[in-house]
């Protein structure tokens, strides 16, 4: 190989690594936000398990559902970011939040079966392969975080984050062809669409929840420790998903890992 032929190559390893290096670590926020949002209200809830656990599975989940239909969850994020802003303006305090889910997940589902059924350009038919491959490397590497924790004895929001959410996108890419492969019909394009649907725009709600109870907290009510905990805890999270996220999209670049036409 010669010097030039040598050059290139490496040249073409870097761009690649920092182009992957900068889309994985939007993921890493994503996956940091979604995060934060479960530890704080499974935490306040109380719910019978391990808060991280519990909040890498979501995050996991849900991060891979939103994945799997970019295009029908910018449409969901298009409806629900104005039908979300009404209904803060019109409802009491405090805001019952599971009314405002109900509302926008049965408007999430009607949109996301519509499109479903009519997209037929669109690969939303694979949802269920890539929601259950998310579920799948969110679980496993929740479980892992719950062996090494017990040893170690030790639990950081931030090291967590930075910790599971780079493996979990690893699994995921090294899973989802198998999952696809085997469990791409387990519901119609219309369950997918709807799926989809229901899940981005819970996921918008609930953002907008959270960051409108950050200014008024009546907004939040009995929820607003949790609302106080999710931005105690979101710098460092978001911290260690950008910088995991990006360090596992650069050593994907560098390797020279084909991009996965899903």
């Amino acid at each position: 190989m010669s010097l030039n032929s040598t050059s290139l190559n490496l040249k073409h390893r870097v761009k690649e690594a920092l182009v992957r290096g900068a889309i994985w670590a939007f993921i890493g926020s994503l996956y940091a936000m979604l995060f934060t949002f479960f530890v704080a209200l499974a935490a306040h809830w109380q719910l019978p398990a391990d808060p991280i656990f519990l909040a890498g599975i979501m995050a996991g989940t849900l991060g891979a559902l939103i994945y799997s239909s970019m295009r029908l969850a910018v449409l969901m994020t298009v409806i629900i970011s104005p039908l979300s802003i009404f209904y803060f303006i019109l409802a009491g305090r405090p805001v019952n939040l599971f009314y405002l889910l109900l509302i926008v997940s049965v408007l999430g589902a009607i949109v996301g079966a519509l499109y479903g059924a009519f997209s037929l350009g669109s690969r939303v038919h694979r949802a269920d392969a890539k929601t259950l491959t998310g579920f799948s490397a969110g679980w496993l590497v929740s479980l892992g975080y719950l062996l090494i924790s017990s040893l170690t004895g030790t639990s950081h929001l931030g090291a967590s984050v930075a910790f599971m959410c780079p493996i979990t996108g690893i699994l995921y890419v090294w899973m989802v062809p198998q999952f696809i492969k085997y469990y791409d019909n387990l519901l119609p394009p219309v369950g997918d669409g709807l799926m989809v649907g229901v899940g981005v725009s819970a996921f918008v709600a609930l953002s907008f929840f959270v960051m409108i109870s950050s200014v008024d907290g009546s907004v939040a009510g009995p929820l607003l420790p949790a609302i106080d905990s999710i931005f105690a805890s979101l710098p460092d999270a978001f911290i260690g998903g950008v910088l995991g996220g990006a360090l596992a999209g650069i050593v994907s670049g560098l390797f020279v890992t084909r991009w996965q036409d899903l």
